[in-house]
This record gives C-alpha cells, sequence and structure tokens, in this order.
C-alpha cells in the first residue's frame, strides 16, 4: 500500500509511528507540526493533526479532535 501518513517530509505506514515523529519534532522545537493523511480517491495529501505544545496537545475531556492527539496513543504511550 505505502505510506499513509507525513511528518515533516518524511512518509510513515503506521499513524502510531507518525505521532511519534509529530512529539519529536515538538521536543525540538518546531513551533507546529502537521500530520498529513493520503487520500487516495482524490490522490493527495490532507490535514490529519495540527499539534502545536503552546496550544496544547492532550485530548479534551469532549474526545480527540484535530488539534490533539489521539486517545489512544495518549494511552499507549503513557502521557
Amino acid at each position: 500500500m505505502g505510506a499513509q501518513y507525513k511528518v515533516g517530509g518524511k512518509e510513515f505506514e503506521d499513524w502510531t509511528i507518525a505521532q511519534d515523529q509529530a512529539m519529536q519534532l515538538l521536543e525540538d522545537g518546531i513551533e507546529y507540526v502537521s500530520i498529513l493523511q493520503w487520500d487516495d480517491e482524490r490522490k493527495t495529501w490532507g490535514l490529519l493533526q495540527e499539534l502545536n505544545k503552546e496550544r496544547g496537545v492532550m485530548p479534551p475531556s469532549s474526545g480527540w479532535n484535530t488539534h490533539s492527539l489521539a486517545p489512544y496513543y495518549v494511552r499507549l504511550r503513557n502521557l
């Protein structure tokens, strides 16, 4: 199938690894990090998440949104 996600110009097949890369970029001082998802129908990359440490990356109590980490990822990484 090929890469489904892109972070910082690198492509990934797994969303968890893409989120790991996004967190690493944030830790390295990048202000905003976008996680893109491949849209096979349109043959283009689309925005899945845009993370920013200052705004916060933890999921709100109302559930996941495009500005926060996925709840499963937070549990998986014990964040």
